[in-house]
């Protein structure tokens, strides 16, 4: 063998032995990537049901049996305190709700979103009812009254639709999705 068949030889070696390395590397570094996704999803998760506990035992503390019947009449019956307890709870579970749809967390769960919808958001009270549409149509219109059909929460603006629909048997009168 002469020297330049040689050096051909070690330097098709010394490739494969770095390729290797990279190779191997890329695995460990997909195995940490997962575990740092996994690490993740749990934080958020836990995070999501800690801001939910929290909303859920300040609703609590401040609802009254009073409240709970004037919640079954609509938004007309509510005092300026109890509509800022209603408006303050809605609003700290909707962004909850928004956010995990936003990371993408159960995003492949429907049921999930809808049973938040129906449970959290307690769609069996007119009250929370007439809440729900009023940040719907919000959020669903543009500054100019125009749909945005380029809106993030799109999807879960349909599962919001659909649970409304499924607890009232009503048709909301939007826009198709």
């Amino acid at each position: 063998m002469e020297v330049i068949e040689m050096a051909q030889l070690v330097t098709g070696i010394a490739t494969i032995i770095v390729a290797s390395v990279l190779m191997w590397q890329m695995v460990i570094q997909k195995r940490t990537l997962d575990i740092a996704h996994n690490d993740a999803d749990a934080h958020m998760s836990l995070t999501a049901m800690d801001t939910r506990s929290r909303t859920n035992e300040w609703f609590a503390e401040k609802c009254t049996p009073e409240m709970l019947e004037k919640f079954d009449k609509g938004l007309d019956s509510l005092n300026e305190k109890e509509r800022l307890i209603l408006q303050t709870y809605y609003r700290s579970t909707s962004r909850v709700l928004a956010t995990e749809w936003r990371l993408g967390r159960l995003i492949d769960q429907p049921w999930y979103y809808k049973n938040t919808y129906k449970q959290e958001l307690m769609f069996h009270y007119k009250a929370f009812r007439e809440i729900f549409l009023q940040n719907y149509n919000r959020n669903l219109m543009g500054a100019l009254g125009e749909y945005n059909s380029d809106n993030v929460y799109q999807g879960l603006m349909v599962l919001g639709k659909e649970a409304y629909e499924e607890v009232t048997g009503e048709k909301l009168n939007v826009p198709n999705l």
